[in-house]
């Protein structure tokens, strides 16, 4: 029998933590939850497969690839009675926190209490030195039933077909997972706005390249600086970016045709790279709250179990953090 099971949130961090000599067998959880689809009803292996055909079509790895490395993943997730205590090591971003809901969720369907505990780290694993990631296992706590029950909740509302569930959790106490409640509201702010019809992504992007951040790498970066708590990596960043320049009426202009992959040659990429983007009419009039996206480009996508489509989507008053049903409700 192993000692210890760590599950965090992806290769870098896991790499970090055998960098720092932290003892036990280290599983990364490597999906991007907040992208997608993640329907309820579902067992953890028939969703692993709903979200490995969804990051094959996002051009990530192939479908038989990342469905091999779902299922290896479950199988030992399904084998932690083999292991003397599990650690759930997760940072305060949305990308960790739905990663956390999710397994989390899975305990709480199972009979195991012991030897289950809890790091909620306040500070990206992955830029800690070796040294200071260590200093992360002082906030090693056991779950307990209340980690359980709020992640329970949170999951299944995140699963919901509206996202009216998600919301009603916001009137709950979720001090017991302290950086669940920011990560809820960064979630429904993906939703599109009220009045412009974007979501705060989009709008970051938008108003970035107003201001004369061009280039694709450098208007990602200038996000990344913005974001109270950075979830979204480059690849899903890229994948929006291209969006907003597609279809009859797009928001910005100058990709000159090319869309991001992670399958580009490098050559490819730098072409990518060195586009110098700017906003079209539409963009401008969007921006400044003359214009609803939505009234002039297709929405098709879906958050969590909700999906989201321009006919009757659903919107987010952040302001006064209302949730605003499709007309036809």
């Amino acid at each position: 029998m192993k000692e210890r099971l760590i599950i965090t949130n992806g290769d870098s961090a896991a790499d970090l933590m055998r960098e720092a000599r932290i003892a036990g067998e280290i599983l990364p959880w490597r999906d991007i939850l907040h992208e997608g689809p993640v329907p309820q009803s579902l067992s953890l292996e028939d969703l692993s497969a709903v979200r490995a055909q969804f990051l094959a079509e996002r051009g990530w790895l192939a479908q038989s690839e990342l469905l091999d490395a779902f299922q290896t993943r479950d199988r030992l997730l399904r084998q932690h009675e083999r292991f003397d205590s599990v650690v759930l090591w997760f940072e305060h971003d949305l990308y960790d926190q739905l990663q956390l809901l999710q397994i989390l969720d899975f305990f709480a369907n199972e009979k195991r209490r012991d030897g289950l505990y809890l790091i909620q780290a306040g500070k990206y694993l992955s830029r800690e030195t070796p040294r200071a990631l260590r200093t992360h296992l002082h906030l090693l706590e056991p779950v307990q039933e209340a980690h359980l029950a709020l992640a329970k909740l949170a999951w299944t509302g995140f699963r919901s077909p509206t996202p009216e569930p998600w919301v009603a959790l916001l009137r709950l106490s979720t001090h017991v997972l302290p950086f669940l409640r920011l990560s809820m509201l960064r979630l429904l702010e993906e939703l599109p706005h009220v009045r412009s019809g974007l979501s705060r992504t989009e709008y970051a992007t938008l108003k970035l390249i107003g201001l004369g951040v061009k280039r694709p790498r450098e208007i990602y970066q200038a996000f990344s600086e913005s974001e109270e708590a950075l979830f979204m990596g480059d690849l899903s960043f890229f994948h929006n970016l291209d969006r907003m320049g597609a279809g009859g009426a797009p928001l910005i202009a100058g990709l000159r045709g090319w869309t991001f992959s992670p399958a580009l040659p490098e050559e490819d990429r730098e072409k990518y790279y060195s586009c110098e983007l700017s906003l079209t009419h539409l963009g401008y009039s969007v921006l400044s709250n003359g214009a609803d996206a939505l009234r002039h480009r297709m929405v098709n996508r879906t958050i969590g179990g909700f999906h989201l489509h321009s006919a009757a989507p659903w919107r987010w008053d952040n302001a006064s953090r209302r949730l605003l049903p499709p007309p036809a409700v």
